[in-house]
């Protein structure tokens, strides 16, 4: 797997742009802040356990297909005993490297996957856009930038997410996360049409305490709504440790309305807390935009959305 190494601020970052453009690993000095791997033969056989892969679209959809304004999208089948599409198709597909630089204090590296009539995704997913990734390091972390821009001549219904594997350092770990309800999943991992409020024990994920990342197996989708660090608003999650120095921080858009929430059967190394703008199975839903966050893009228009990781 062709890598790329970028340090500044006292982070090390390491991208595998051929691999769905992911950042694979992230360190602040000693502190493994993404699952960690020995070695990139496993981040290729399971790519959504490491790091930061893109999920487009995030999570399944009821048979891989849906339908907006005539357009029919049809995404492979992934879990054939659910009839579900899984993650969408960006995650493995190479990325163009547009350029990296670094410095001491500073590094970048800006990575592009152009999606047009000549890829094999077209037949999928058939419109064209560019997604650009732009990730910056310094001593604050690590800055992503995601661009994308739809270049079609009709409006463009877009998901975007992350599986984001989070490093668990220890059996007293405890993560916040900024959940707002429950939205319950069928035995298709689909939603129900039921949202509940957050039992007790989902509750302490919102609190000053936190949750253990194992306290249940979690493979769970849930609305955000922020918590409070530092005495402000705060989107994203927080890992601590008492035997780690330093706490994790993941802050991103309120563009972002959902999460999904994996912890790999109680496996214990690592959390995959995922932020992703649609319920899964958005575009087959019938809900109102603003609860289903089934977003669009109208031709030759661009959303940028930003997340930054962080150790403090």
């Amino acid at each position: 797997m062709l890598t790329i190494t970028l340090t500044a601020g006292g982070y090390e970052a390491v991208f595998a742009p051929a691999n769905g453009g992911a950042c694979i690993s992230l360190k602040k000095g000693d502190l493994e802040i993404f699952h960690h791997w020995d070695s990139t033969d496993e981040v290729l056989e399971k790519p959504t356990s490491y790091g930061l892969p893109i999920l487009f679209p995030p999570n399944r959809i009821d048979g891989g297909t849906f339908t907006y304004e005539g357009v029919k999208s049809a995404l492979p089948i992934r879990e054939e005993a659910r009839n579900v599409s899984l993650h969408g198709f960006l995650h493995t597909r190479p990325w163009q490297v547009e350029g990296y630089q670094e410095d001491e204090d500073t590094a970048e590296i800006h990575m592009v996957f152009e999606g047009d009539t000549d890829t094999d995704i077209y037949e999928q997913y058939p419109y064209e856009f560019a997604a650009e990734l732009i990730y910056k390091l310094d001593k604050d972390g690590l800055h992503q930038e995601m661009r994308l821009t739809n270049y079609s001549d009709k409006n463009m219904p877009y998901g975007l997410g992350w599986h984001t594997a989070f490093a668990v350092p220890g059996k007293d770990t405890k993560v916040r996360i900024s959940l707002g309800k429950r939205v319950v999943l069928n035995e298709r991992a689909l939603p129900s049409g039921e949202v509940r409020e957050l039992s007790d024990e989902e509750k302490l994920f919102r609190a000053d305490c936190g949750q253990s990342p194992v306290y249940a197996v979690m493979d769970d989708h849930f609305t955000m709504e922020p918590i409070e660090v530092d005495g402000k608003p705060f989107h994203g999650a927080v890992i601590s440790d008492p035997g780690v120095a330093e706490k994790v921080y993941y802050r991103v858009d309120d563009f972002y309305k959902h999460w999904m929430v994996w912890n790999c059967f109680q496996e214990g190394s690592f959390i995959c807390i995922e932020p992703q703008n649609w319920r899964v199975n958005a575009p087959n839903l019938d809900l109102p935009v603003e609860e289903s966050g089934s977003d669009v893009l109208a031709s030759q228009d661009t959303v940028v959305v930003k997340a930054d990781v962080y150790a403090e």
